[in-house]
C-alpha cells in the first residue's frame, strides 16, 4: 500500500511535464499541417536567387504565424537611369531626354548612358556629316539606395571628340537626380542637368526639373514580363523651358552660359513629359515632349539577362512644329533629325 501512494503520488508531480508536452506536440503537429497545406511559390530575381515574400500574422493562442503573401497584381517598379526595372528584371527605356522619377534599383550600381544626335538643330550640311553629328555621355552613380529613397550624381561629358573644334573630356560636368516613391504607383524626383561645370566650353545652361512618374499594368496575369503603360510628367528649366515652352515663369539659372536667359541669368520654365507603352521586357515604344523639341521611337533590349539597352528615336519630323523652332533651322525648315541611345547598368 505504501509502494501504492508513492507511485500515485510521483504520477499527480509529473502530470503537468506530460501535458506540457502533449499539448506542444499537438502545436507543431497543428503548424505542420499548417504550412504542409500552404500553395508556395517564388520569384525569379536577376540574379537567379530565389526568395520568398513573407508576413506575420499574429495568433492570441501561439506564436507568431509566418504565411506567403499572394504576388498578385504586385509590381515593383524602378529605375535605371532612363530606363527601368519591374520585380527585378530590367526593362527598355521610357524615356530619352526627359528623366524618370523612379527610385533607382539597388541591384545595380552604375548606369552607362551615350546619346547620340544625327544633326544638331541649325546645322546646314544635313544628318550623318561630321559637322553636324554630335553626342554626350552620361554616368549616374547610384550612392545613396533605400526602398523609398534613391539619390544619384550625374557625370555627363559633351566633347567625344566628333567634331573637329572637340577633344574628348571637354564639357564636363555634375548634375543629379533624387527621387522618393510616394505611393506603390506613384514617384517624385527633383534633379538637374549640367549644374556644375568644370571648364567653359559647355554650351547648355543648368536644366532643373521636378518630375512624376506612374504605370498602369495592363496585362495583369503575366507577372513575369508585364505589359505596361508609362507615364512621365512634369516641368524644367532652360533646355526644357526653351522658347515658346518657357511660359511657366522665369527664375535664376545660377549663371551663364543658358538658352533662354537672353543675356541675363535668369531661365525660362516649361512642361515636360513621356509616354511609354512597353510591350515586355524587351521592347517599348516612346514619345517624349522635352521643351527643346519632341521626339517618337523605340527601345530594346536584345540581350536576356543583360540590362543593355538600344533606342531610336525621330525629332523635328513635322515640319516647323514647334513654331517657335523655325528660326533656329536651316531656311526656316526643320528637316527630321535623328537621336538615339546606347545604355548599359551594371
Amino acid at each position: 500500500m505504501f509502494f501504492k501512494s508513492i507511485i500515485f503520488s510521483f504520477l499527480i508531480l509529473i502530470s503537468p511535464l506530460f501535458l506540457k508536452t502533449f499539448s506542444k506536440q499537438n502545436f507543431h503537429h497543428f503548424k505542420s499541417s499548417f504550412l504542409a497545406n500552404l500553395k508556395w511559390s517564388y520569384e525569379d530575381e536577376l540574379n537567379n536567387e530565389r526568395e520568398l515574400e513573407w508576413e506575420v500574422h499574429e495568433n492570441l493562442n501561439f506564436n507568431k504565424i509566418y504565411k506567403l503573401i499572394s504576388k498578385k497584381n504586385k509590381y515593383n517598379v524602378r529605375g535605371l537611369g532612363r530606363a527601368i526595372s519591374v520585380n527585378g528584371y530590367p526593362y527598355p527605356e521610357i524615356s530619352n531626354y526627359v528623366p524618370n522619377a523612379f527610385v533607382e534599383d539597388s541591384q545595380k550600381k552604375i548606369n552607362f548612358h551615350f546619346r547620340g544626335i544625327s544633326q544638331t538643330r541649325g546645322c546646314p550640311q544635313g544628318n550623318f556629316t561630321k559637322e553636324c553629328a554630335d553626342g554626350v555621355m552620361d554616368l549616374n552613380f547610384n550612392l545613396i539606395n533605400s526602398e523609398k529613397y534613391s539619390f544619384y550624381p550625374k557625370l555627363n561629358i559633351q566633347g567625344l571628340g566628333f567634331r573637329n573644334e572637340s577633344y574628348f573630356g571637354q564639357g564636363t560636368n555634375l548634375g543629379f537626380k533624387f527621387a522618393r516613391r510616394l505611393t506603390p504607383s506613384w514617384s517624385l524626383a527633383i534633379g538637374g542637368e549640367n549644374i556644375i561645370h568644370f571648364d567653359d566650353s559647355i554650351d547648355l545652361g543648368r536644366n532643373f526639373y521636378i518630375v512624376g512618374s506612374t504605370f498602369y499594368p495592363l496585362n495583369k496575369t503575366n507577372k513575369d514580363n508585364p505589359s505596361l503603360l508609362l507615364f512621365n510628367i512634369g516641368i524644367g528649366s532652360d533646355f526644357y523651358g526653351y522658347r515658346g515652352n518657357g511660359f511657366l515663369g522665369r527664375t535664376s539659372c545660377f549663371g551663364r552660359p543658358n538658352l533662354t536667359g537672353e543675356g541675363t541669368d535668369n531661365c525660362t520654365w516649361g512642361p515636360i513629359g513621356s509616354v511609354t507603352y512597353a510591350f515586355n521586357d524587351r521592347f517599348s515604344v516612346n514619345t517624349e515632349w522635352f521643351g527643346y523639341g519632341y521626339g517618337a521611337g523605340f527601345s530594346l533590349r536584345p540581350l536576356a539577362n543583360q540590362a543593355i539597352n538600344f533606342s531610336l528615336y525621330a525629332t523635328d519630323f513635322i515640319n516647323n512644329f514647334p513654331k517657335y523652332n523655325e528660326d533656329s533651322c536651316p531656311d526656316s525648315n526643320c528637316s527630321t533629325r535623328f537621336y538615339g541611345s546606347l545604355s548599359y547598368s551594371f
